[in-house]
């Protein structure tokens, strides 16, 4: 089984579309598990507006590939396009942050928001 960490945030009708995002996984993932939701500050400039997050760990026998690709399938869902991050809008962003031991998305843990969400996920998976 593979060790799955997600990283969910959200700027635009950001309580709606994370509650969204949060059911979407459950109908791919049934045994995921969220952290509690935290607001953040835009990183970079073209964000207006503080985002809402969440990190999500699950365990699966899927390969990475197949993980990305649902992913991207309920972002797609939801209406996220490429132009969007442009204009400053992140309907849904879900990120495969860590896989097992493999840290995918490094610059993430530098943000203050992913470093206190991680202390709850040790708690979650008694890690």
């Amino acid at each position: 089984m593979h060790k799955v960490l997600l990283s969910i945030g959200t700027n635009t009708n950001a309580c709606f579309n994370l509650k969204r995002a949060i059911n979407n996984l459950y109908s791919y993932f049934p045994n995921i598990r969220f952290t509690t939701i935290t607001e953040s500050e835009p990183c970079g400039a073209n964000f207006n507006g503080p985002f809402l997050n969440t990190l999500a760990f699950f365990e699966t026998n899927m390969v990475k590939d197949e993980i990305v690709m649902r992913l991207k399938t309920i972002e797609k869902s939801m209406g996220r396009k490429p132009n969007h991050k442009v204009e400053g809008k992140i309907i849904i962003d879900i990120d495969l942050i860590k896989l097992d031991n493999e840290v995918l998305k490094p610059e993430d843990f530098k943000r203050s928001y992913i470093n206190e969400l991680l202390l709850e996920i040790k708690d979650i998976t008694n890690n």
